[in-house]
């Protein structure tokens, strides 16, 4: 059975879930938004839970020359920012250590001048889609994050989110969707997560003066789970080390709830 194959519009891909079981380091993801730039920047996630590991390609459409590839990608995890020409691209996935299987999808891509994009493969393996989400990695200022939520998540067709006090955040959030960039204060915050009949909780640390993806995906429990992903910070280059999951006790929260940040969050999924 042939993959699926679509065109996508792409530049630089920004939700990176960089796990350590890939071995590669994060480009500076502030780099994406140099100006006077003939390249834009790719990122490339794995969010389809019962598809296995697998080997990412990325191969120039005319020639077909490998521009990069990525071994043994598991799911929840995103590549690095990689820098390339405008053009078109074939984006493959195969099972891992399969290079002469059939790709359990195939995407055309086009690289654009100055953009950052992130294309991910999410779904059931029986029906995997692939979308490209639109990245603005212009940082907030000091004591400020900026973040959006994508729901991935296939248990839920849409989820709830609320802080560890109940107060609603997030209220019916799309499957296969991303909100808005909303900028709100840096701290840490607990959050809770509904929907479907699932739930889930996540510790979530904004940084001052980054910008933050939430991935609303499914656990191992079959329940949700919410995992931060910085896209851009401050530093030279985005954090290094394993995704942060989110645990499943209490949280070390705040002690009073910052009302402002949760009219801005709610601006966000809304």
């Amino acid at each position: 059975m042939s993959a699926p194959r679509r065109t996508l519009v792409v530049g630089a891909i920004a939700a990176t879930l960089v796990a350590a079981a890939v071995g590669l380091a994060p480009q500076a993801a502030t780099a994406a938004t140099s100006a006077a730039t003939s390249d834009g920047w790719l990122r490339v996630g794995h969010l389809s839970p019962d598809t296995k590991d697998v080997d990412v390609q990325l191969s120039s459409l005319s020639g077909g020359k490998t521009v990069f590839a990525l071994n043994g990608v598991a799911y929840g995890q995103v590549s690095p920012y990689r820098k390339l020409p405008v053009g078109t691209y074939v984006l493959s996935m195969r099972a891992a250590n399969a290079p002469d299987s059939t790709p359990v999808i195939s995407t055309d891509v086009s690289v654009v001048k100055g953009d950052a994009r992130t294309v991910v493969a999410y779904g059931k393996n029986a029906d995997l889609k692939t979308k490209a989400f639109t990245d603005d990695l212009q940082q907030p200022g000091d004591g400020k994050a900026k973040l959006r939520l994508v729901q991935a998540a296939t248990s839920a067709k849409t989820v709830d989110v609320r802080t560890s006090e109940g107060t609603a955040i997030a209220e019916d959030a799309a499957y296969g969707s991303a909100t808005k960039y909303a900028t709100v204060d840096a701290g840490t915050w607990a959050l809770n997560i509904s929907g479907g009949g699932q739930r889930g909780s996540a510790i979530v640390d904004l940084k001052s003066n980054t910008v933050s993806t939430l991935f609303v995906l499914d656990d191992s429990k079959g329940d949700l789970t919410v995992v931060p992903v910085t896209d851009a910070a401050a530093t030279a280059a985005t954090p290094t080390g394993g995704v942060q999951t989110g645990g499943g006790g209490a949280a070390d929260a705040r002690t009073q709830a910052d009302h402002a940040f949760i009219r801005a969050l709610r601006a966000l999924f809304s």
